[in-house]
């Protein structure tokens, strides 16, 4: 593969020197050896074209993925296991590390290693996986460590344009809007031009779990009151955000395309971000009619998104990518947060004599624009969460002040026998 990356994706790729990256820790009981490890990591490497790409650029600003043939194994890290959390200090390591390295791969993985007790971190580089991606990459190193004869069927990469139907990119009012989005685009980035870089380097992430009782009990309460979780946990934050710091009102929900796009396998890397905005309610009405007409505004949105249209006019937006990620350094964004609801995660709670005994949300950092979000997972039926953000963006002491109000609501309206106002 020797392609020019689309503008989606060299979005998130932002340049070599900085760190874009996606990690997802895991902690997982039993003996392994570190050969299995790295023969594991060696059939995931021949399966995903991505995990045998570098990134050169071009003289016009613009990324591309070349493959490497033969290409250095991906890398792994082996650490000693002192405490239980060991490897929230090695996330943070990797999220600052970039991958930069001309003839090594965007991923890389990391063993906290102890003799019965483990974490492993999957990281790879946004620009070829997101957290869908780096999920599967954990399933199947796991899968690889509880049976070595397992096997990985290689598949081919993917090209954009190919993902855009020949009626879409024929058509000639798809053709003038994209035309039309990239002059707006243009004259927009020109105005902005002035605007200079904003350093953001101090980053933090809070994270917590509700129990197995705690969650049962939100989930019941959903079923029972008719509330949409997801826009429950949406609700609560955005009210959160509105009672601790100054807001614009907005936030962006992301959507997995791989929805809208029946080429792209579960399996598969992939690493095209959607977003759908939503405004906070500033209405009076009761929290299930807030929670629920959030749900129906998102899922219209959801249903509007035409994937192959949004990457047919990103051909036209390319053009301009060293433009926008300068932009993306110095801005702040126009939303509040972004919010991830990844569901139940994807692994097994064990594999042959492997344990997995605790699972963490995977989140990735992006030090541009608003770097501020929010990502929700389920596994062992405990509900995770995460809050990430930065110090010069939103401090640690109004992070956690977000955070406690917003499981705060939560509670109040969903977890307790007497909800009371969540009036503006």
């Amino acid at each position: 593969m020797k392609r020019k990356m689309g503008f989606l994706e060299a979005s998130m790729y932002a340049g070599a020197d900085t760190p874009v990256n996606v990690v997802f820790p895991v902690t997982v009981d039993g003996y392994f050896e570190e050969t299995d490890v790295r023969e594991a990591l060696r059939k995931m490497q021949q399966k995903h074209p991505f995990l045998r790409v570098t990134v050169e650029t071009g003289a016009d600003g613009i990324p591309w993925y070349v493959t490497r043939e033969p290409i250095q194994p991906i890398p792994l890290r082996v650490t000693g296991r002192h405490s239980d959390n060991d490897w929230a200090a090695e996330a943070e390591t990797e999220w600052d590390t970039p991958f930069n390295q001309p003839d090594a791969p965007l991923a890389r993985v990391v063993w906290v290693r102890s003799p019965q007790v483990s974490e492993l971190l999957f990281v790879c580089h946004h620009c070829i996986g997101d957290a869908t991606s780096v999920m599967t990459l954990m399933r199947e190193l796991l899968e690889c460590l509880a049976d070595p004869e397992t096997c990985l069927q290689p598949y081919p990469p993917f090209f954009p344009e190919a993902l855009v139907p020949a009626n879409v990119r024929r058509n000639l009012l798809n053709r003038l809007a994209g035309k039309s989005l990239a002059g707006v685009t243009r004259l927009f980035l020109l105005a902005v031009a002035w605007m200079k870089e904003v350093k953001k380097d101090r980053f933090y992430t809070i994270r917590w779990k509700l129990g197995p009782e705690e969650t049962a009990a939100l989930l019941s309460a959903c079923k029972e009151k008719d509330v949409n979780l997801n826009t429950a946990l949406i609700l609560v934050f955005m009210r959160a955000f509105q009672r601790t710091v100054r807001t614009s009102g907005n936030m962006f929900a992301s959507v997995d395309m791989r929805r809208f796009l029946p080429e792209i396998a579960k399996d598969h890397l992939f690493a095209f971000p959607s977003m759908v905005g939503l405004k906070t309610p500033a209405d009076g009405t009761g929290f299930r009619e807030q929670a629920n007409a959030l749900k129906n505004r998102l899922y219209k949105q959801i249903a509007a998104t035409n994937a192959p249209k949004l990457l047919f006019f990103s051909e036209y937006l390319l053009p301009l990518y060293p433009r926008s990620i300068r932009y993306a350094r110095a801005g702040k964004g126009a939303h509040d947060f972004a919010f991830a609801n990844l569901g139940r995660i994807p692994l097994g709670e064990t594999y042959g004599q492997l344990r997995v005994t605790d699972v963490h949300s995977p989140l990735s950092r992006f030090p541009m624009g608003n770097p501020s979000k929010v990502s929700v997972s389920t596994f062992g039926g405990r509900m995770d969460f995460a809050f990430h953000s930065e110090e010069g963006y939103i401090s640690c002491q109004d992070g956690k002040s977000i955070t406690e109000t917003a499981m705060t609501l939560l509670r109040q309206h969903l977890m307790e026998a007497q909800p009371i106002s969540i009036t503006d």
